[in-house]
């Protein structure tokens, strides 16, 4: 009797050990899955796999998967006049690179593609043949190419050409056995340059080319080009990848057409403005408004308190209320910012005068309606969505960011420059409620507000042009990186832009700001005040990732509990 119930409980201890194992590689599973995004169709697009000697010769190593294409002896190309030459190409590992182009040349991984040749022009490609396409299915083809075309070097620094048109790329697909440059055989995207994007030269774009499979088994190309002889043309490309969209040409049965949430719902300024809340200062005797910064503030938030009160739109006042006040380098806890300049008379506007105001106003758009319809057009002209960066296991931000762009796109993000170097460290974090506009030609078209999470977000379907990107930051953090970009737009490419902030005190620029406030308005500037620690800043995710944490922690002490109960159960057996 004994050795059976002793039997049943070693039973017990090994079904409760098979449902511990069982448990744990289902939770193991899950995060993955959820951050997965489709699959990537090329062979080693991250050059990670292994690579090889071309043709036997040494000067041209090639990823597995790969080939090399180039010109040699070919004269006069895009106008040039010297001859090209065989380029040199290395699969470079980052252990052999100075520690100042490591977090410049690799975009994922140890190995980059280094396609390179010094005082003489290049063209060259890379191409690959991918199988198991669907005929009729549109294909993203996207690759991140850093040109690496110098003039000049002089004090130890890189010299870009001045001439735009002196490097080019494209990329292209066709039916296998397509001979490279074949026009009429390869469908090529045309070529970029330094005149239809910027920056261009010593940056990393990420360029994009779609396309309809026309057979099951096809060729996509990477192609790049220099016509003149500088001291070194130069090409890196890391992780490129191939994805199926869903969109079949009409000969095919299509899909369902994707949601507008799918594609990121065109949101602009985070949604709407919410509601202006009660002003926190009111005029004072001259007519001017002033308001005292306090922690959280930032430019967004008075331009959304503010705008009815200075008669304009949110997206207008969030540009003016920094301009009033000479463009501080940051908003000090305690800091006096004005909203509304004394008035010449030296008085506040009269009871009569409000009356009159409000009488005249009546049958007329608010500031707030007006923001919803500038808002709304925004929207319309230009759309945006979030491209999640995965700082852990599965897929890398460069192979999430390069999948889910799309063309004509200008992708942000801002984070905590912990050390002040203006670069983006693997430990520095996103922070939140900072506003990132979009203008062109002076006028701002959209507005984002960063959220906290580690997302890119982009703004999307942007026509060909120049763009101004600029952030304005909330209270207590300054940019140390450029704090506005100039950035021409050509169908086809997605540009990244990272603003690096610090937080801590900055007593003169308050000192500054509160001394031209008081000044302007002949009162007395308040001490700052004492500012508060700096906050903690994480990348909270979405909603569903914090949950999802949850559930794991909580299982895992379940699980916890009954491999104890197992252990319990085996030593009494």
């Amino acid at each position: 009797m004994e050795d059976e119930e002793s039997m049943k409980v070693k039973q017990l201890a090994v079904f409760l050990a098979v449902g511990i194992l069982f448990a744990l590689v289902t939770i193991a599973t899950v995060p993955y899955a959820a951050r997965a995004q489709g699959p990537n169709l090329l062979q080693n697009p991250g050059f990670e796999e292994g690579h090889f000697k071309q043709d036997g010769i040494a000067e041209i190593t090639v990823p597995n998967g790969w080939r090399m294409h180039w010109s040699n002896g070919e004269s006069q190309i895009f106008g040039g006049y010297a001859e090209t030459a065989r380029p040199e190409t290395v699969v470079w590992n980052i252990s052999g690179a100075p520690e100042h182009e490591k977090d410049v040349f690799w975009r994922d991984g140890i190995y980059t593609v280094k396609i390179f040749k010094g005082w003489a022009p290049l063209w060259a490609a890379m191409s690959q043949n991918v199988s198991g396409l669907e005929v009729g299915r549109r294909y993203r083809l996207v690759a991140p190419v850093y040109i690496d075309i110098v003039a000049d070097y002089q004090g130890g620094q890189k010299v870009a050409p001045v001439d735009g048109r002196q490097g080019r790329v494209r990329l292209g697909a066709s039916p296998v056995g397509a001979a490279w440059r074949d026009e009429s055989a390869i469908n090529y995207s045309g070529w970029w340059t330094g005149e239809t994007i910027s920056p261009f030269y010593q940056a990393y774009p990420t360029f994009i080319h779609e396309f309809t499979a026309t057979a099951p088994e096809m060729t996509v190309w990477i192609e790049m080009a220099s016509n003149y002889p500088h001291p070194n043309n130069g090409f890196f490309i890391d992780t490129v990848g191939l994805y199926a969209l869903d969109e079949v040409d009409n000969n095919v049965s299509a899909p369902p057409p994707a949601s507008a949430g799918d594609s990121g719902g065109g949101q602009v300024s985070s949604g709407a403005p919410p509601p202006a809340p009660e002003p926190k200062a009111t005029p004072r005797a001259d007519g001017s408004v002033v308001h005292i910064i306090q922690s959280g503030d930032s430019y967004w938030t008075l331009a959304i308190q503010y705008a009815e009160t200075m008669g304009i739109t949110p997206e207008e006042a969030l540009v003016a209320i920094p301009e009033l006040n000479n463009n501080p380098a940051m908003l000090r806890s305690g800091m006096e910012l004005q909203i509304v300049p004394p008035n010449p008379e030296g008085a506040a506007p009269t009871a009569e005068a409000s009356s009159e105001a409000e009488a005249t106003s009546e049958g007329e758009p608010t500031a707030e309606s007006t923001a919803d319809s500038s808002t709304e057009n925004a929207s319309a002209e230009t759309g945006g969505s979030s491209v999640v960066v995965d700082s852990g296991s599965g897929q890398s931000s460069a192979q999430q960011a390069i999948q889910q762009a799309t063309s004509g796109s200008i992708c942000v993000a801002a984070y905590l420059d912990q050390n002040d170097d203006g670069k983006r460290d693997e430990n520095e974090l996103p922070v939140a409620e900072n506003a990132i506009t979009l203008a062109k030609d002076g006028n701002t078209i959209s507005t984002y507000i960063t959220n906290g999470s580690d997302d890119l977000y982009c703004f999307e379907g942007l026509d060909t042009g120049t763009y101004q990107v600029q952030i304005y930051p909330s209270a207590d953090y300054s940019v140390s990186s450029d704090d506005s970009w100039a950035i021409a737009v050509a169908d086809g490419v997605m540009i990244p832009v990272s603003f690096a902030l610090s937080y801590g005190p900055n007593d003169t620029a308050v000192a500054d700001a509160s001394a031209a406030n008081s000044s302007a308005s002949g009162e007395t500037a308040t001490d700052a005040q004492t500012s508060p620690a700096a906050p903690a800043v994480e990348s909270t995710g979405s909603a569903l990732s914090d949950n999802l944490g949850l559930v794991v922690i909580g299982a895992a002490g379940v699980l916890a509990l009954l491999a104890i109960v197992g252990v319990v159960l085996l030593r009494r057996g």
